[in-house]
């Protein structure tokens, strides 16, 4: 049986802003080279270019997936704060909680990221896949309902169980 691959190039497109590890660079905090945040493009490129590289690639199934709906998000995350994180993405991004920083476009961005677990998930519950890894940024794992955290600014493996728990009726 296959495994899925769940990715989308839009995802390497977040930015989490200048930082020095998890620092914000000013005053006495200089930029690191390469960008100097822990969670970046770089390391999901990689992880992509050497699947293709090595023609791993060819033996997986999948590809992009749909952003996850804000119905699926409100599954998991209060409408209040996925409000709020729209309004603040569409003004130009900034931070939601604790180390999240994010630019313009950093909801639709988390949105797709949220999508692309869902896509792995329906695939393996399916059958249509044995496992699945969701390549996708910004990362998910210390995310909170209420509360963003550590460059993590929706709860995507959350968003993906309470959608396969309670699928969207067909239109």
């Amino acid at each position: 049986m296959a495994t899925g691959f769940y990715w989308d190039e839009r995802s390497f497109w977040h930015s989490g802003g200048n930082y020095a590890g998890t620092l914000p660079v000013g005053g006495l905090v200089q930029p690191l080279a390469a960008g100097g945040l822990p969670e970046s493009p770089e390391t999901k490129r990689r992880l992509k270019n050497l699947l293709d590289v090595t023609g791993l690639s060819r033996e997986l199934v999948g590809s992009s997936a749909p952003a996850a709906t804000h119905e699926m998000l409100a599954r998991v995350h209060p409408i209040a704060f996925l409000d709020r994180f729209k309004r603040v993405s569409d003004a130009g991004g900034g931070e939601l909680g604790l180390r999240t920083p994010f630019g313009q476009g950093g909801y639709e961005l988390a949105a797709l990221a949220a999508g692309l677990s869902v896509a792995a998930m329906r695939d393996v519950l399916s059958g249509k896949v044995e496992n699945a890894y969701a390549l996708s940024r910004p990362p998910g794992h210390h995310c909170l309902p209420d509360f963003p955290n550590g460059f993590c600014l929706l709860a995507n493996l959350a968003i993906a169980i309470r959608t396969m728990q309670r699928p969207a009726k067909p239109s």
